[in-house]
């Protein structure tokens, strides 16, 4: 082929030296043939591929409510005090999310945070950093960030019999719901 082009190839390439590779005749027999469809090999890829990328990746967490209360454990005496604390501030169970530290550690919760998903995060004896939020937060001061108000509270078995802590916590639901 290149033998017919010679004067194509002195025009394109004036001055330089070309080389004239010698083109391997292959028999029939030699030729071997995959039966597998390109297809299906590319599916089969990008379906393992997504199956490695799912088991690495957490679970988004997506609150059902705007206020969302984190704890560690919720005895039903907690959860009875839970239930007054929120009266007080003109809430109830039904109107809040309850997520218990083991259930929200394995999943992502920056995904509710960044979409403004959530309004209000109370958490109750957990740091934000076991659940990978750097905020640092004094007990019982309510901190906006990006319009979610946190707040920070002992755990309600220690609120239990404390009035002090109680008085504490009382007036910071006010600074924050009322």
């Amino acid at each position: 082929m290149p033998e017919n082009n010679t004067i194509l190839f002195q025009q394109l390439f004036a001055g330089e030296q070309l080389y004239v590779i010698p083109e391997k005749t292959v028999q029939k027999d030699e030729i071997s043939v995959e039966k597998k469809p390109i297809v299906a090999s590319i599916a089969e890829q990008v379906v393992a591929e997504v199956k490695v990328e799912k088991v690495h990746e957490p679970l988004h967490y997506v609150p059902n409510h705007r206020v969302v209360i984190l704890v560690d454990d919720c005895s039903d005496a907690d959860q009875a005090l839970l239930g007054k604390i929120l009266t007080a501030v003109k809430l109830n169970l039904n109107q809040v999310d309850l997520v218990r530290l083991a259930d929200l550690s394995q999943m992502n919760a920056r995904t509710a945070f960044s979409q403004n998903l959530i309004s209000h995060f109370i958490t109750f004896g957990v740091a934000l950093q076991q659940i990978k939020l750097e905020i640092p937060l004094n007990p019982y001061q309510t901190k906006e960030i990006k319009n979610i108000r946190f707040l920070f509270s002992d755990a309600l078995s220690e609120l239990q019999n404390d009035v002090e802590k109680k008085k504490a916590l009382w007036k910071a639901l006010q600074e924050m719901f009322l």
